[in-house]
């Protein structure tokens, strides 16, 4: 079917009554744009009119997520994956973008606070388990949670970390932690607003939560469509600063320190000179002007309830 005729069918298709919102839990929504999946269907792109989360409607099925995730996802560079994940090439990207992020919201001074004999992370959604090597070099007793057994294999087997391969809406810790990690995983997950009630009754009081995910604002409403993150059917959530900061405070989780950063120049091999000055500017300022279009969040539990059976430390 012409694409044309699909977006006039779902701009005046109405989804009130067939689709909640899973923040705020209405079923009113405003239709802004479609875009097409790698294998050509195309999804709505609508924003809540209760409390303004964007996502993906109607929410695709679970076999059409599972097309998503096979291991081109890890092994083969698109706007949907990474370039060759496993790669040291790809691990040292990550830490130093890790180190950046964690430094400019203040987490290695709350580090500092945390007693360094007990210490303990959980990262969600941690794939090989980089990031939890990443902690465990920084002298923490550090776990992951992951659903896709082969990622998590290879940091089990090769790396010896401690990754539990599960549903993270199903998983039971023994004791409370520090900190927990969402990097770049909120955005994938059919319910972030159970994830972050999860999270909430998971940390011991005055813990924290790390959340990064890509940022719906100006550059994404004006891009539209050809916005660089606009991955359907995996994303299946669009945050601004205000619907994450709201849905995170439902659930015991007080906003602490943010940035945003990214302008939509994506690094690439053999990228020229004039290229590389021109991203680099364009970095600067719209994180100077906290117009990035991906952002990091902290929240710091704020409520002291925690998992039944669960000691604080």
């Amino acid at each position: 079917m012409n694409k044309s005729i699909v977006q006039a069918i779902q701009k005046q298709t109405p989804i009130e009554g067939r689709e909640q919102c899973d923040s705020c839990s209405e079923d009113s929504f405003q239709y802004l744009f479609s875009k097409a999946s790698a294998r050509g269907k195309e999804y709505g792109i609508y924003q809540c009119i209760s409390c303004g989360l964007v996502q993906t409607l109607p929410r695709p099925t679970d076999a059409e997520l599972e097309e998503c995730y096979g291991a081109h996802y890890f092994e083969n560079r698109t706007d949907r994956g990474y370039d060759n994940y496993f790669s040291q090439a790809m691990r040292k990207q990550l830490e130093k973008v890790w180190t950046m992020n964690l430094k400019d919201i203040g987490f290695f001074e709350f580090e500092a606070s945390c007693d360094a004999e007990s210490r303990r992370s959980l990262d969600v959604g941690c794939a090989a388990g980089y990031f939890v090597d990443y902690m465990r070099n920084r002298g923490w007793h550090s776990e992951g949670i992951e659903l896709s057994e082969a990622a998590a294999k290879a940091g089990i087997e090769q790396l010896g970390l401690n990754i539990h391969i599960q549903d993270f809406l199903q998983f039971q810790p023994s004791e409370p932690y520090d900190v927990i990690t969402l990097w770049a995983s909120i955005e994938h997950l059919r319910s972030p607003s159970a994830a972050l009630k999860k999270i909430s009754t998971m940390l011991r009081p005055g813990g924290r939560l790390i959340l990064s995910t890509c940022r719906w604002g100006f550059l994404s409403r004006m891009q539209g469509p050809a916005w660089r993150f606009l991955n359907v059917p995996e994303h299946l959530f669009y945050f601004s600063l205000s619907t994450l900061e709201s849905l995170a405070g439902r659930h015991g989780l007080r906003a602490g320190k943010h940035i945003t950063y990214g302008s939509g120049f994506t690094a690439y091999n053999g990228m020229g000179p004039f290229y590389r000055w021109t991203k680099t500017m364009a970095d600067k300022t719209v994180k100077f002007l906290n117009q990035g279009d991906m952002m990091v969040y902290s929240f710091e539990k704020s409520n002291i309830h925690s998992l039944s059976g669960l000691k604080a430390h």
